[in-house]
Protein backbone atom coordinates (compact mmCIF):
# COMPACT_ATOMS: atom_id res chain seq x y z
CA UNK A 1 0.00 0.00 0.00
CA UNK A 2 1.58 3.28 -0.65
CA UNK A 3 2.21 6.04 2.03
CA UNK A 4 -0.50 8.71 2.24
CA UNK A 5 2.09 11.26 3.48
CA UNK A 6 5.68 11.87 1.29
CA UNK A 7 8.27 14.13 2.22
CA UNK A 8 10.55 16.26 -0.65
CA UNK A 9 14.04 17.45 0.42
CA UNK A 10 15.65 20.05 -1.77
CA UNK A 11 18.82 18.16 -3.57
CA UNK A 12 20.94 20.92 -4.74
CA UNK A 13 21.75 20.98 -8.12
CA UNK A 14 19.59 17.53 -8.59
CA UNK A 15 16.51 19.72 -8.08
CA UNK A 16 14.00 17.61 -5.63
CA UNK A 17 13.84 14.39 -4.51
CA UNK A 18 10.42 12.46 -3.00
CA UNK A 19 11.12 9.97 -0.43
CA UNK A 20 9.43 7.48 1.23
CA UNK A 21 10.53 5.66 4.33
CA UNK A 22 13.70 8.33 4.22
CA UNK A 23 14.75 6.46 0.85
CA UNK A 24 14.46 8.59 -2.29
CA UNK A 25 11.90 6.94 -4.60
CA UNK A 26 12.01 10.06 -7.75
CA UNK A 27 13.62 13.30 -8.37
CA UNK A 28 12.69 16.34 -10.14
CA UNK A 29 14.09 19.91 -11.60
CA UNK A 30 11.22 21.51 -9.73
CA UNK A 31 9.02 21.57 -6.88
CA UNK A 32 5.96 22.05 -8.48
CA UNK A 33 6.66 18.35 -10.79
CA UNK A 34 7.48 16.76 -7.21
CA UNK A 35 4.44 18.17 -5.82
CA UNK A 36 2.39 16.84 -8.80
CA UNK A 37 4.07 13.11 -8.71
CA UNK A 38 3.00 12.98 -4.76
CA UNK A 39 -0.44 14.51 -5.25
CA UNK A 40 -0.65 11.92 -8.29
CA UNK A 41 0.16 8.93 -5.66
CA UNK A 42 -2.67 9.73 -4.01
CA UNK A 43 -0.81 11.22 -1.02
CA UNK A 44 -0.10 14.54 0.44
CA UNK A 45 3.31 16.49 1.41
CA UNK A 46 4.46 14.99 4.92
CA UNK A 47 5.29 18.80 6.72
CA UNK A 48 7.45 19.39 9.25
CA UNK A 49 5.54 20.29 13.02
CA UNK A 50 6.92 22.49 15.62
CA UNK A 51 5.57 24.60 18.17
CA UNK A 52 4.74 27.96 17.49
CA UNK A 53 7.14 30.61 18.59
CA UNK A 54 5.44 33.84 20.29
CA UNK A 55 7.57 36.36 21.88
CA UNK A 56 10.29 33.54 22.30
CA UNK A 57 7.52 31.46 24.06
CA UNK A 58 5.43 28.78 23.16
CA UNK A 59 1.94 28.57 23.36
CA UNK A 60 -0.63 25.26 23.95
CA UNK A 61 -2.10 24.04 21.13
CA UNK A 62 -0.04 26.14 19.07
CA UNK A 63 1.60 24.88 16.28
CA UNK A 64 3.74 25.79 13.13
CA UNK A 65 3.98 24.16 9.63
CA UNK A 66 6.87 24.35 7.57
CA UNK A 67 8.18 23.00 4.42
CA UNK A 68 12.22 23.13 3.21
CA UNK A 69 12.71 25.48 5.96
CA UNK A 70 10.26 28.04 5.48
CA UNK A 71 7.08 28.55 7.92
CA UNK A 72 3.82 27.21 5.44
CA UNK A 73 0.83 27.37 7.68
CA UNK A 74 -0.41 27.20 11.56
CA UNK A 75 -2.76 25.15 13.54
CA UNK A 76 -4.73 26.10 16.62
CA UNK A 77 -6.44 24.05 19.23
CA UNK A 78 -9.33 26.48 20.28
CA UNK A 79 -9.60 26.51 23.98
CA UNK A 80 -12.96 28.82 24.31
CA UNK A 81 -15.80 29.62 23.68
CA UNK A 82 -18.53 28.00 21.10
CA UNK A 83 -15.36 26.23 18.43
CA UNK A 84 -13.98 25.22 22.17
CA UNK A 85 -12.01 21.58 21.25
CA UNK A 86 -11.72 22.51 17.27
CA UNK A 87 -8.65 23.02 15.57
CA UNK A 88 -8.28 25.78 13.44
CA UNK A 89 -5.76 25.80 10.68
CA UNK A 90 -4.47 28.10 7.92
CA UNK A 91 -2.01 28.54 5.08
CA UNK A 92 -0.09 31.50 5.42
CA UNK A 93 3.78 31.73 3.54
CA UNK A 94 5.43 34.67 1.95
CA UNK A 95 8.20 32.29 0.53
CA UNK A 96 9.42 33.33 -2.76
CA UNK A 97 9.98 29.98 -3.90
CA UNK A 98 6.59 29.50 -4.78
CA UNK A 99 3.71 31.57 -5.64
CA UNK A 100 1.87 33.85 -3.02
CA UNK A 101 -0.76 31.76 -0.30
CA UNK A 102 -4.41 32.10 -1.47
CA UNK A 103 -5.53 32.22 2.34
CA UNK A 104 -6.48 28.59 2.51
CA UNK A 105 -8.09 27.74 5.97
CA UNK A 106 -10.46 25.78 7.88
CA UNK A 107 -11.31 24.08 11.13
CA UNK A 108 -11.74 20.32 11.96
CA UNK A 109 -12.82 18.28 15.05
CA UNK A 110 -9.33 17.13 16.20
CA UNK A 111 -5.87 18.13 15.68
CA UNK A 112 -4.83 14.78 13.69
CA UNK A 113 -7.62 15.71 11.03
CA UNK A 114 -6.76 19.38 10.77
CA UNK A 115 -2.67 18.48 10.10
CA UNK A 116 -3.88 16.62 7.28
CA UNK A 117 -6.35 18.80 5.73
CA UNK A 118 -3.20 21.64 6.35
CA UNK A 119 -0.86 18.91 4.62
CA UNK A 120 -3.74 18.24 1.60
CA UNK A 121 -4.59 21.59 0.62
CA UNK A 122 -0.54 22.72 1.01
CA UNK A 123 -0.28 20.15 -1.24
CA UNK A 124 -3.17 21.02 -3.88
CA UNK A 125 -1.88 24.89 -3.49
CA UNK A 126 1.95 23.74 -4.42
CA UNK A 127 0.37 21.12 -7.41
CA UNK A 128 -1.64 23.69 -8.70
CA UNK A 129 1.30 26.50 -9.34
CA UNK A 130 2.52 26.68 -13.17
CA UNK A 131 5.43 24.09 -13.75
CA UNK A 132 8.34 24.82 -15.91
CA UNK A 133 8.14 22.70 -19.17
CA UNK A 134 10.14 19.49 -18.21
CA UNK A 135 9.66 15.79 -19.76
CA UNK A 136 7.42 15.00 -16.37
CA UNK A 137 5.31 17.82 -16.97
CA UNK A 138 4.99 17.45 -21.02
CA UNK A 139 4.29 13.51 -19.99
CA UNK A 140 1.58 14.37 -17.85
CA UNK A 141 0.16 17.29 -20.10
CA UNK A 142 1.18 19.95 -17.26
Amino acid sequence: MPADRLKVRDAAEDGYEVLEDGKAIWSFPTIVEAVHFVRDRGARLWLDWGRTLIGGETRPHDFEASFLGSSVGRLLGEQHGPSKGYWFWTISTNDQRWRMHGGQRGREADKGAAVAELEREFTEYLANTPPKPSPYAQAKGF
